[in-house]
């Protein structure tokens, strides 16, 4: 029995609707709604077809191949429409979860651009080194004083070198949340479910793609 992209559907609806609050709502309400167009697009899709499918078999048209490429051009429309609803869907959630990183660790305000790259930089070197910079993020968190590194490692630096080294920062993001007493508040349910509602995301994209076969 193959997945039902509905199903995966909900389940990140489920995810997302009990952090629709405050200034997270717009951000997360837009993922709610390119999802929601996966399901809608796959609905017309396989209507499309059934319509097409009805359409040839009581049609004297033997011509085979003019069937094949209107099927193959509702298939690509399809595609096309999955790949952007799914990019959409990753761009607002990155968004939220940037949103909601800035709100939790504040930039220090003397610090310029110039500064922040130079630091990142000696701090990439640094965690470069190690098989698990996530647990060695969490430590330099933890033992510096340095108010700047501390917004770098806990921020969206820290998050995107987290990517870059391709680490599910989930557990580090619970870690983080526990280490800055906000497990409680929005902004901290929002950093806090950011890798699992990716992954639900990355789902529904594996099983909308075979959906139409």
């Amino acid at each position: 029995m193959k997945a039902d992209p509905l199903v995966a559907a909900d389940r990140i609806k489920g995810m997302i609707e009990p952090l629709l609050q405050g200034q997270f709502s717009s951000g997360l309400g837009k993922v709610l709604v390119y999802v929601q167009s996966v399901t809608r697009s796959l609905d017309s899709s396989r209507a499309a077809l059934r319509a097409l499918e009805e359409k040839r078999a009581g049609s004297l048209d033997a011509n085979y191949d003019d069937w094949e490429k209107r099927r193959a051009a509702i298939e690509q429309a399809y595609g096309r429409g999955l790949k952007n609803s799914i990019g959409f869907a990753r761009r607002n959630l990155d968004s939220a979860q940037l949103q909601a990183l800035e709100e939790l660790v504040r930039r220090p305000r003397l610090a310029s651009r110039t500064i922040l790259e130079k630091r990142a930089l000696a701090l990439q070197k640094s965690f470069d080194r190690m098989e698990d910079p996530a647990a060695g993020m969490l430590e330099h968190y933890t033992s510096t004083s340095d108010p700047l590194n501390k917004y770098l490692v806990a921020g969206p630096w820290g998050h995107e070198y987290l990517q870059k080294r391709k680490i599910d920062p989930g557990g580090y993001d619970l870690a983080l949340c526990r280490l800055l007493g906000c497990q409680d508040t929005v902004a901290g349910r929002v950093v806090m479910s950011y890798a699992s509602i990716c992954q639900a995301i990355d789902e529904l994209e594996a099983v909308a793609q075979g959906a139409l076969d």
